[in-house]
């Protein structure tokens, strides 16, 4: 699908960061401050977008503190925990940039290395970010990834060794597609496989992953595991029955 070469020196918002948020006061300062250093070296215009999940602790009026201190900062808050899918979509439902990117608290994309994937756009519409190594990654979670990634590899033609960490995206093909899941672990994946369903470039370049150092990863625990297969399988179904669909009209 036919897209437009970059255009770095657009006085429009050039590229939106997304960090979905929920009870990092420990770390939020510090994961901006290195943030708003990375994009102010690299780009005239951005914005980051802080979807504070609800927060128990001070996350939320750290980051709105944030906010008033640096103009490229805008905040939203759930009013109930919705996890870190939602909160994707909530920052995607107000980005301005003409590309999009989605971050941990953590920081495990370190965003110095963000040229490795602009680099790629010129001739792509999503770049997929592949980890190097899982460093930090528990045997149960090697072991939870492997099997996630097999199982994609068998339900669908979209092949990638990294479906979960992060991409960057041209706005406009999350604007195009229609994404049905809002868990953790399977967001992204059904945006790849429904972005690559609809004709879209799809590159991917090893990248860098920074273990969390403060704070408990979520992501593999069995309740984000089993809404996970639950999403799979009802992609899959559902493109199933499209297919079949579409080679009856034929």
């Amino acid at each position: 699908m036919a897209s437009s070469p970059l255009n770095l020196n657009s006085h429009r918002v050039q590229i939106t960061v997304i960090f979905p948020a929920f009870n990092e006061a420990e770390s939020i300062r510090r994961t901006l401050g290195r943030a708003l250093g990375a994009l102010r070296a690299q780009f005239n215009t951005f914005e980051i977008l802080i979807v504070d999940d609800a927060s128990r602790d001070e996350t939320g009026r750290i980051a709105d503190e944030l906010a008033a201190e640096n103009s490229e900062i805008r905040v939203f808050h759930h009013s109930r925990n919705q996890g870190a899918g939602q909160a994707f979509f909530t920052g995607l439902e107000h980005a301005r940039g003409e590309f999009l990117i989605h971050n941990a608290i953590d920081y495990p994309f370190d965003l110095d290395d963000l040229p490795l994937l602009m680099g790629p756009m010129e001739d792509a519409d999503v770049v997929v970010a592949a980890r190097k190594r899982r460093a930090g990654y528990s045997g149960y979670r090697i072991l939870t990834s492997v099997v996630n990634r097999w199982l994609l590899h068998l339900l669908f033609d979209l092949h990638l060794a990294d479906y979960n960490f992060t991409q960057l995206y041209r706005k406009a093909v999350l604007d195009s597609i229609r994404v049905e899941s809002r868990g953790t672990a399977f967001v992204t994946p059904e945006i790849l496989i429904r972005a690559h369903a609809a004709g879209f470039r799809i590159k991917e370049v090893e990248i860098e992953y920074h273990p969390r150092i403060i704070g408990v990863a979520t992501s593999g625990k069995p309740r984000v595991i089993i809404a996970s297969l639950h999403g799979m399988f009802r992609l899959w179904c559902s493109m199933r029955s499209h297919c079949k669909t579409g080679a009856k009209k034929d």
